[in-house]
């Protein structure tokens, strides 16, 4: 079940900043379980891997001890061979396993977040750029993608090889791993140290990275009005500012991940000439105090033991940008999906009647993102029904109070009832079922015309469609399209009019059949060659439903039932136009102006 945090104080995106890599993993897991099932087989895939690397080695050791016999070299190869199949068929599985786990927590991961950005309080989605909401679902989650498939995989061999190294090579000459485990162990914590310092680093690169995406989103988006304002020079200086700020960000990057290589360089350099150097002391009786019962075989065996030791060290030095970027992508993206439901459901929830709605709000007052109330003491009834419009200059919470009629806002005191029933404790799935919102620029996908209609409601066909249309009376508009129904309307719909597609958006609320429309300046913009058009059909929507209009034209308010006069914020006057325009007042002096 999720319920909506239906308060004043919106906590935005989710903050992880503050979680370590172990809590971080952690989280993940639990947000996306498949990447912990079957651990136990993952495991040993990799104890099989690693364990045939290290076969190697002992079989050289043991046909040198045996003098390079014929047979003792056959078998070693006998041996060493098969345990390289093995390695091989190990390392193959392993890979295609993690891949496919990783890819499947991905996906989920992708899925959960683009619920989660449609599901998040429409205070949080204000505050959020989307293009900062496209980057975490996109290049962020990209970055442990290509860690994966870079290296990811071969680390857990390359821990478990690391692992079986070590044990071996104790179990000969625990006098020359103590001081490879010395080293080891200075060079991790010094790459701890150093990890903490590039994870800051690459937050701020994922951070300019989306930046900069959102100024090269809007670049080409508004290529057309860039084109015909004559701005592109001011368009190009903010991409050259972005860009530049991302390379100086990844070059910062740059600088502790280089020390730290040749950190790890030096340090593994130091224990494979440590091993050689007292090994060959000892077995040549030239140590300082007693020598290790250790063979010439044993010694090679130990000389590449170390190999395969450092090896994996010098992997995860070689890999600490790679894995850090995609454990900052990895943050990023859990940070939307952990970011609270503002969905309301459940058993708690309720739903609206059939029919039309009737609105009561008491004392209501409402601000955007913790800012000064912008609305302030709203206390009125519309029936059941009625047609009311809201009027008064820029500014005055006429649209605010439209966005708290659909809870795009949440109100900072007061209460708000729809069917006699509190708007916080309505379920989602019946508001947007039995209220709809016409915006003044209605958002069409790069579909045909019939989809945007339909959108939201798989089961519609087609002769729905048609006969939402005529009951609009859009018969005959949609005979003049060229492809009718079928006629795609561009990216935004850029191939329509403003009045096309306020008429598509008539078309849309139409067909869901709510109990309450609000038109939010749904007219304003609408070009004279469609507005017979939209006003006839805007008409027959509202016939039998209760309707709130976002008026900027008196016109509208003329043919209300009610007028709603807003004024810094609050209800200043309500009436019947006839009512209020020979009455000395806002309203008055507002029909004067726009006559």
């Amino acid at each position: 079940m999720r319920t909506a945090p239906f308060s004043p104080a919106d906590p935005g995106l989710a903050d992880l900043a503050d979680l370590g890599p172990r809590s971080l993993v952690a989280l993940g897991i639990r947000v996306t379980p498949v990447l912990a099932s079957g651990w136990v087989v993952t495991v040993l895939l990799a104890l099989a891997a690693g364990a045939g690397r290290i076969i190697a080695p002992l079989t050289v050791q043991r046909a040198i001890d045996r003098g390079l016999a014929p047979a003792a070299v056959t078998h070693a190869l006998e041996v060493g061979a098969a345990a390289l199949v093995v390695a091989g068929l190990s390392s193959w599985a392993l890979n295609r396993r993690v891949q496919r786990r990783t890819e499947r927590a991905l996906a989920s991961l992708r899925r959960e977040g683009l619920a989660r950005a449609h599901e998040m309080s429409a205070t949080t989605a204000d505050q959020v750029r989307s293009a900062d909401l496209v980057a975490r679902l996109t290049s962020d989650v990209d970055t442990i993608t290509t860690f994966t498939q870079n290296g990811g995989v071969q680390m857990i061999t390359n821990l478990a090889q690391l692992l079986l190294a070590t044990a071996v090579m104790a179990a000969f000459c625990w006098q020359l791993t103590v001081p490879v485990v010395a080293l080891a162990l200075v060079l991790l914590l010094s790459m701890t140290r150093l990890q903490r310092v590039v994870a800051r680093r690459f937050a701020v690169v994922r951070a300019d990275v989306s930046t900069m995406q959102g100024v090269v989103a809007e670049a080409v988006i508004g290529a057309p009005v860039i084109r015909v304002t004559g701005t592109a020079d001011r368009m190009r200086a903010q991409l050259d500012e972005a860009v530049d700020r991302t390379r100086s960000s990844q070059l910062r990057t740059l600088v502790p991940l280089h020390g730290n290589t040749a950190l790890g360089e030096v340090a593994i350099s130091t224990m494979t000439v440590l091993v050689i150097l007292l090994g060959v002391g000892w077995t040549t009786h030239q140590q300082w105090g007693p020598a290790p019962d250790l063979s010439a075989g044993q010694l090679v065996a130990m000389v590449f033991l170390v190999t395969f030791f450092v090896r994996p060290l010098q992997f995860l030095v070689q890999s600490l940008g790679e894995a850090q970027n995609a454990l900052v992508g990895w943050r990023r993206a859990l940070e939307l999906v952990t970011t609270p439901s503002a969905v309301v459901s459940g058993a708690h929830a309720v739903d609206l009647a059939g029919g039309p709605v009737g609105v009561e709000l008491d004392a209501v007052s409402a601000s955007y993102a913790g800012g000064p109330p912008v609305v302030h003491d709203l206390t009125v009834r519309i029936a059941p029904g009625q047609h009311v419009a809201v009027v008064g200059e820029s500014g005055s919470g006429k649209s605010t109070f439209a966005k708290l009629l659909t809870r795009r806002i949440q109100p900072l005191g007061g209460e708000i009832r729809l069917g006699g029933r509190p708007l916080g404790s309505i379920a989602d799935a019946a508001l947007e079922r039995r209220v709809v919102i016409v915006p003044q620029d209605p958002f069409l996908f790069d579909t045909t015309l019939g989809q945007n209609i339909a959108v939201g409601l798989p089961d519609v066909v087609e002769a729905d469609v048609r006969r939402v249309l005529g009951d609009l009376g859009l018969a005959d508009w949609l005979a003049e399209l060229p492809d009718g129904l079928a006629t795609r309307v561009g990216v935004r719909g850029d191939r329509l009019s403003v009045g096309e597609r306020q008429l598509v958006a008539l078309a849309r609320t139409a067909l869901v059949d709510p109990d309450l429309v609000i038109l939010d300046e749904a007219t304003s913009a609408v070009d004279p060659a469609t507005d017979v058009r939209v006003q006839a059909a805007l008409a027959r929507l509202t016939e039998g439903r209760t309707t709130v209009s976002i008026a900027h034209r008196m016109a509208t308010a003329e043919r209300a039932d009610v007028v709603l006069v807003f004024e810094a914020g609050r209800i200043v006057q309500v009436g019947h136009h006839g009512d209020l325009v020979v009455a000395q007042g806002p309203y008055a002096d507002l029909f004067a102006a726009w006559r």
